[in-house]
């Protein structure tokens, strides 16, 4: 690695740390003392696209804070066919809610779509962290509240809505995505077939 090269990497670095604590200080105020901790226990990482962060059925120890980049949360099934949970964008956290709450392995995997920054926070620290500090309790409880938040309006996306309303909700709450992902990952978070999402697409732009 050239001078240069390594000058560009330490400021990558330097800019996703402090995308995480610009993330975590719109959660509440850190301290200095608290940040240095993160800093300390905390690491940078890059991935690239199609690259595994977490296998179904497998303890990873991690949560990931995608400073840019996406990922998806996708589960497969015994016959193959795999059924997207949800996209993280950064800059935003992933990771299995079920291993950092209980230590037990989740069911979904987590892939790279594009290539990605992040910031790798172990489990095990995070949780020490959030039981005996103020301000990691709270980005813990902000990240469970935001989980719920989004889970509850997926459930009530497919009890209520057609499959065009939700591509309309799916739009607004991910406005670049299309030029970032395949179509056939947008229709399989929606239920439909990507013959269905064109469809949907072209009337909607009628």
């Amino acid at each position: 690695m050239t001078d240069d090269q390594g000058t560009k990497l330490a400021q990558q670095e330097e800019n996703a740390f402090m995308g995480l604590k610009t993330f975590i200080e719109k959660i509440c105020p850190i301290s200095d003392y608290d940040w240095q901790q993160v800093k300390e226990n905390a690491h940078y990482q890059t991935f690239s696209k199609h690259e595994i962060l977490l296998n179904a059925n497998n303890l990873s120890g991690k949560l990931w804070f995608i400073y840019n980049g996406v990922v998806r949360n996708v589960y497969l099934t015994a016959e193959g066919k795999e059924f997207n949970k949800s996209f993280i964008l950064g800059p935003s956290f992933s990771g299995s809610m079920t291993e950092i709450i209980t230590g037990q392995a989740s069911r979904f995997s987590i892939e790279v779509l594009e290539d990605t920054a992040t910031i790798i926070i172990p489990i095990k620290w995070f949780n020490q962290m959030s039981q005996s500090n103020t301000t990691f309790s709270l980005v813990a409880l902000a990240l469970s509240q935001q989980l719920a938040f989004k889970k509850e309006q997926r459930e009530a996306a497919f009890l209520l809505d057609d499959a065009s309303c939700r591509y309309q909700s799916f739009i607004l709450e991910y406005p670049s995505i299309e030029d970032r992902i395949p179509a056939y990952h947008i229709a399989s978070y929606l239920g439909i077939t990507e013959v269905a999402l064109s469809r949907i697409k072209r009337k909607l732009r009628l």
